[in-house]
């Protein structure tokens, strides 16, 4: 089977290192097909529906899936004749409102990448219980607004830095999260450059019959499209062709 990955950015549209013809020669390499979704937002370069389309025309020139990844918490209401020249939306949490406060995970990139080895998210959280009522509201909020397909790197959270996620992420938490999607009709996808979901997550998602995708969130060519995550937990969990988000609009890999 060739995965499509579904989480790829580039240099011309949004964070990307890389051009979109990088993007598809790594995904021959890798015997994947792809798709390009870069960053989506009222904090991003694609803040409006007529960039969004000067996007998808780009797009159409190359032999891709055609996506993009909103910024949920700023997004903007894509419209019905914009939203058809894309076959799929990712919403991702890069930051969010908690008691009125914005908290964006920067500093929690920057840990993951080793460069914070000191953060603490609970200066900024002051209450995990808190935190997760707003996530789950957050998502509530934004799946009443408009069709999302994928939900990126789903536990890219700062209490990811805490510990092992099966200690820190409650179970209450988790059960109604795999309802907000299954409800909606959102996959939840297994990402590579973040290594989410966890087992204990993943096994729910599983038996409750979500649905997945895979991305590698590649920006750079070092990177992008390596499905190595998606596979093991696939792999491990048991979950087939048949439980992945898909679409036939990608590039073959050779």
């Amino acid at each position: 089977m060739k995965y499509l990955d579904c989480h790829n950015h580039t240099a011309e549209w949004s964070d990307g290192r890389q051009s979109i013809e990088q993007v598809i020669e790594k995904a021959k390499l890798e015997g994947v097909r792809v798709g390009l979704s870069d960053h989506a937002g009222l904090g991003d370069y694609l803040n409006s529906n007529d960039r969004l389309l000067a996007y998808a025309d780009f797009l159409t020139q190359y032999p891709v899936a055609r996506g993009l990844e909103m910024d949920l918490g700023r997004s903007f209401v894509v419209q019905p004749q914009t939203r058809e020249k894309f076959d799929y939306m990712i919403g991702s949490v890069h930051g969010m409102e908690v008691d009125g406060v914005r908290l964006s995970f920067t500093q929690l990139i920057s840990w993951t990448r080793g460069d914070l080895p000191t953060y603490n998210p609970l200066l900024q959280i002051k209450s995990l219980d808190v935190f997760f009522k707003a996530h789950l509201a957050l998502l509530e909020k934004e799946y009443a607004a408009q069709k999302f397909d994928i939900l990126g790197h789903p536990t890219m959270l700062p209490p990811l830095a805490l510990g092992k996620p099966e200690d820190i992420f409650p179970e209450w938490w988790e059960d109604q999260f795999l309802a907000i999607l299954i409800k909606n009709g959102v996959a939840l996808e297994i990402s590579n450059r973040w290594k989410t979901p966890y087992d204990r997550l993943m096994q729910k998602g599983v038996a409750a019959g979500v649905k997945f995708s895979v991305g590698s969130d590649g920006h750079d060519t070092a990177k992008t499209c390596v499905l190595d995550y998606p596979k093991e937990m696939m792999k491990k969990f048991g979950v087939g062709p048949e439980r992945l988000f898909d679409i036939t609009r990608s590039i073959e890999a050779a």
